[in-house]
């Protein structure tokens, strides 16, 4: 009997995950706007009651796609941080590897323009989406002091004003190499030399 309840447990897991994948296909190749809850569970195998039954709306599944991109974005810094008491130039050399991959992640780029916009002209789901970046700025603040803090003593005004710049800078930055595409590397030695300054 248990073992039937981790099983529908899973394939619940399972579904997710294939119905945000879709989303994140989908949205980032046509718009957020051009893609509904039917053309989601279509492309991910499924009906839309199975949409339902993992998500109350679109925006519900929204917030989830963010979500789940800057849980997986905070996990693999803090997965770096593990290495900070280790030669310097080595974790600026796994910096440099995760910043190469943010920075080619268009589909995610293009997701965070859309839900940037999205929040911009829905007020309710300007209030939620606020929420969730404000959760992953905590997260990304609470790495980005450990790297500061192991290097040079900063107090806590200049501290907030050094991840904001970082953060701004990483994601400007990402988006613009999204359109241009042209010398990546420029562009990650710039946060990377803004980095080595504020230490």
């Amino acid at each position: 009997m248990e073992h039937a309840k981790i099983s529908r447990d899973e394939k619940q897991i399972q579904t997710r995950l294939h119905l945000i994948n879709a989303g994140f296909h989908l949205i980032s190749e046509q718009g957020y706007s051009a893609v509904s809850i039917r053309n989601i569970s279509k492309y991910a195998g499924y009906t839309q009651g199975a949409f339902y039954s993992n998500f109350s709306h679109k925006e519900e599944f929204l917030l989830t796609l963010m979500k789940s991109q800057f849980e997986q974005e905070n996990a693999q810094l803090q997965k770096i941080m593990t290495q900070i008491d280790s030669d310097f130039s080595s974790l600026l050399e796994k910096l440099e590897l995760w910043l190469t991959d943010f920075f080619q992640n268009d589909e995610w780029l293009k997701i965070s323009i859309e839900l940037q916009l999205y929040a911009a002209r829905e007020e309710s789901f300007a209030t939620e989406y606020k929420q969730v970046w404000q959760t992953h700025h905590e997260q990304i603040s609470k790495i980005l002091i450990q790297l500061f803090s192991h290097y040079k003593q900063v107090d806590a005004e200049q501290l907030e004003a050094k991840i904001l710049e970082i953060i701004s800078l990483s994601y400007g930055l990402a988006l613009q190499y999204m359109i241009f595409k042209d010398d990546l590397n420029k562009y990650i030695q710039i946060i990377i030399q803004r980095l080595i300054g504020q230490i």
